[in-house]
């Protein structure tokens, strides 16, 4: 029986691994087994604790952390030991101090603390550089007790290094535009002093800055040194530079300081007294000047040429006008270090101007035409174009594109150009339609006889008649000999008015006269009667009149010789009777005599007064007769003036002039 009970016993770790279950089932079974499973429990825990039966291990409560401190501070590195039987003692980098609270031969070194609440932490007083290193703290081993160490705990020691140093010292004197370096230098310190320069307005420089360390003997400290190099500019005259040092070690930055003096060649503003220039304006610039040294001179130009004027710091430029617009006027100040030239680009404002005139176009059917508006102005002019026959503006470019002429689209064509502040301005192109010519002109003209007479042809040609021919009678006119014809040509936009002039025309020259026009395209011509001018041919009231008494004149002649035989007549018989009056007549008679004289002078006065009244008033009525045709001979002429600006392409049937003498067949 008790075999059989020990056989089912666990006997060892392996078989204490059943389920949960199964064990309580065995000890239900046999109470041996339960003993037998309680000493297994307790030798295995006293197996782990490696001790043995009933002795506590020694533990820390608090062990020593990674720690800093600035040189000459006081620490305490904490470690306090529950339990503690081993002896105790601090190392520092692995080098044992001692297990005496005092510490021998460390006298800045102390454990303090007391032994029933095993406190032993480390105090160091006016911490040195020597003490940056790593401490442990350790207790060892007693009758059954294990030994132990903490952790390993980094001190740092920071150092603080010395002031910094410029060594360009605290003053500098340069020139603009040369490379300058500057240096500073912060020694000894723990960690490496961080530099940083500091330009004259307090901000820190980024650019062009070179940091350097260098570790001392001790291989704890380092110098470190930043240099900077710039090139300085005007506005650094006169301002101080900061370099600044910074260390843990330091509770604020250290900082050293360097002037400078910047000798630099002047610095030009060239400004004028008008924001805005307008044409015709008097301009005065001014040339003002920065520099060190302040001992400077003047220079202008215009264009680069130097004007040979004494100014100073001003100049004036009188009555500005468009050719100026563009050019330059520089201002040139030196002084020892430089010379400095400022250029002011003249701007100047004026109305627009045509640098060209439009040109009327001759063009082809259906073919495209270009028309350009060449304009000037400042600020460049807004060009609107617009077409006679059409109220909408067209066109706002400077070249105007008809991309197909036909018979509307010919005429005016204006092109308006307008700047802010001036007059607009205006310009005109007329637009033809090239074909063979069209004669227009009246197919009766009247002339007096003995007098100039004036044949008027107009023709309508583009491209303009490259002959005009009178004929009559089939014959040429002939200007060459001396019978009496002249041809003057007046151009017109579209072609041309060809006037034949007859002087002191005779009656053979009234008839009928050809005018013939030949251009590129083709021909035309023209029958034109010549009438002599007659009352019938002039209209009612005073042309009518005058007409009349023109055609009275001999009648007239002969009333007026024969009013002047009676003038005479009556004249000669007045004469005779005043020298009768002057006779001597007898008394008897005086009385008498008298009286038929008086009577006699009386009707003698009554019919010349009422003779010279006829005179005059016949004279003065020929007189007006007389100028009244001369005005009326050149106004009864009727002209049909042409139309300049249309051409019409629908043509009748051309009518041939008659052939020519001398043409070829």
């Amino acid at each position: 029986m008790k075999r059989r009970d020990k056989e089912q016993c666990p006997s060892t770790e392996g078989e204490m691994k059943p389920n949960r279950q199964n064990l309580f089932s065995q000890q239900l079974r046999s109470p041996l087994c339960l003993v037998h499973l309680s000493f297994m429990v307790l030798a295995q825990v006293m197996q782990s604790l490696g001790s043995p039966l009933g002795v506590i291990q020694q533990t820390f409560a608090i062990q020593p952390a990674d720690r800093t401190a600035i040189k000459g501070d006081k620490i305490v590195l904490p470690c306090r030991v529950l339990h503690k039987k081993g002896t105790l003692q601090w190392t520092r980098d692995g080098f044992g101090l001692g297990s005496e609270r005092s510490l021998a031969g460390f006298p800045r070194y102390t454990m303090v603390g007391s032994d029933e609440e095993g406190d032993f932490s480390l105090q160091i007083t006016n911490v040195s550089l020597e003490d940056d290193a790593v401490f442990q703290c350790q207790v060892g081993a007693s009758d059954g007790v294990k030994g132990i160490r903490s952790r390993s705990a980094v001190f740092t020691v920071y150092v603080p290094p010395e002031p910094p140093r410029i060594l360009q010292r605290d003053f500098l004197e340069t020139t603009s535009g040369m490379a300058v370096e500057l240096t500073c230098e912060s020694n000894g310190g723990k960690p490496a002093a961080e530099l940083a320069w500091l330009d004259g307005e307090g901000n820190v420089v980024t650019e062009n800055i070179e940091f350097n360390t260098k570790l001392l003997g001790d291989n704890k400290r380092a110098n470190a040194a930043l240099k900077w190099t710039f090139k300085p500019r005007r506005e650094h005259d006169g301002k101080s530079f900061s370099c600044r040092s910074e260390n843990p070690a330091l509770k604020q930055p250290r900082v050293a300081i360097i002037k400078l003096a910047v000798k630099y060649p002047p610095e030009v503003t060239l400004t004028a007294n008008r924001k805005k220039i307008t044409e015709f304006d008097d301009v005065q610039f001014t040339c003002d000047a920065v520099a060190n040294p302040g001992d400077v001179k003047y220079k202008w130009y215009r264009n680069d040429e130097l004007i040979k004027d004494d100014h100073v710091t001003t100049l004036t430029i009188r009555k500005v006008t468009r050719q100026l617009n563009g050019q330059t006027v520089s201002c040139e100040v030196s002084n020892k270090i430089g010379t400095t030239k400022s250029t002011y680009t003249l701007n100047i404002y004026y109305g627009p101007v045509f640098k060209s005139s439009l040109e009327n176009i001759a063009a082809d059917p259906d073919k495209e035409v270009r028309l350009v508006c060449a304009v000037d102005g400042n600020p460049p002019p807004k060009i609107t174009w617009t077409f006679e026959k059409s109220s909408q503006i067209i066109g706002t470019d400077r070249i105007l594109i008809l991309p197909r002429v036909t018979p509307d689209k010919t005429g005016r064509y204006t092109c308006k150009a307008s700047v802010p502040g001036f007059p607009e301005l205006s310009s005109d192109s007329l637009v033809f339609i090239k074909g063979p010519p069209l004669i227009k002109s009246p197919a009766v003209q009247y002339g007096i006889e003995g007098q100039q007479v004036k044949v008027e042809c107009s023709i309508t040609s583009v491209p303009e008649p490259s002959r005009v021919v009178w004929i009559k009678q089939s014959q040429v006119v002939d200007i060459d000999n001396s019978e009496g014809y002249e041809i003057v040509t007046e151009p017109l936009l579209d072609g041309l008015r060809n006037v034949l002039i007859i002087h002191k025309a005779e009656e053979n020259d009234f008839g009928d006269y050809n005018c013939s026009a030949w251009n590129s395209l083709g021909h035309d011509s023209m029958l034109i009667s010549v009438k002599r001018q007659t009352c019938d041919d002039v209209g009612g009231g005073v042309p009518t009149i005058l007409c009349s008494v023109t055609e009275s004149l001999p009648m007239l002649i002969i009333l007026a010789g024969v009013i002047g035989g009676i003038v005479l007549i009556v004249s000669v018989t007045i004469v005779i009777i005043l020298c009768l009056r002057r006779k001597p007549t007898p008394k008897g008679n005086e009385f008498g005599t008298d009286n038929k004289a008086k009577q006699s002078d009386s009707a003698s006065s009554g019919d010349s007064d009422l003779k010279v009244e006829i005179r005059t008033a016949s004279s003065l009525s020929n007189n007006e007769h007389e100028r009244s045709w001369e005005e009326t001979s050149d106004t009864t002429r009727v002209h049909d003036p042409p139309d300049i600006y249309k051409y019409n392409m629908d043509y009748t049937e051309p009518r041939f002039p008659p052939k020519l003498v001398g043409d070829p067949e």
